[in-house]
């Protein structure tokens, strides 16, 4: 089985910020946005990948997003926090 884990950060370039371990089976890419993330995760799938993680920044509407955009073909699991530090994950991946 493919995976990957997907980090959103406004520095990240997704051709240069990306690594795999394991024979190329778990992959983990950098994105700038959630456009981006969008673009990486259907050239993913179209590699083969079936699940793709996701940090938190992606928050519940990014990872419908990528649904959406992988046509359903992948599962996507955000990853999540507890509610007391929601101001403070906002804060993190807030644009600047």
């Amino acid at each position: 089985m493919k995976f990957a884990y997907l980090i959103l950060g406004s520095s990240f370039d997704p051709a240069r910020d990306r690594a795999s371990i394991g024979n190329g089976k778990a992959t983990i890419v950098g994105v700038p946005s959630i456009d981006a993330a969008c673009d990486v995760a259907r050239e993913l799938a179209d590699e083969g990948v079936v699940a793709i993680d996701v940090c938190g920044g992606f928050r519940e509407e990014g990872a419908r997003r990528l649904i959406e955009a992988t046509g359903g073909r992948v599962c996507v699991s955000p990853a999540h926090f507890l509610p007391e530090q929601e101001e403070l994950n906002r804060s993190l991946f807030a644009k600047k």
